[in-house]
């Protein structure tokens, strides 16, 4: 049987909160509570530092920014009729190079 915290997804698995907060807690030896608080804490802040328009940067990991999309035309894919999607902010991820290659050393 799958454990409750991943997922399989083409051959790799979906790694969510709890997952995270166990091997933080491994690595940091820490509770898995604490090691839960630390990573609550820690997507806080990120999502606080976005919020505010900051950018957050995480040498060796990568960077997160937030950017304005543009207005554009689409399609609905029901009934093929043509929309306007509004222009909005946007969260990116952009990987760090230690993490590309990490990534790619696989």
């Amino acid at each position: 049987m799958a454990d409750e915290q991943t997922e399989q997804v083409s051959g790799s698995k979906t790694v969510g909160r709890q997952e995270l907060a166990r091997r933080i807690s491994k690595e940091a030896k820490l509770s898995q509570k604490q090691a839960a608080e630390v990573l609550e804490a820690t997507l806080d802040a990120i999502r606080e530092a976005l919020q505010n328009g900051d950018e957050v940067r995480l040498v060796g990991f990568g960077s997160f920014k937030v950017r304005q999309s543009a207005a554009r035309k689409g399609v609905n894919p029901r009934d093929r009729q043509p929309i306007e999607v509004p222009a909005k902010e946007r969260v990116r991820f952009f990987p760090g190079k230690e993490l590309s290659e990490a990534v790619l050393k696989k």
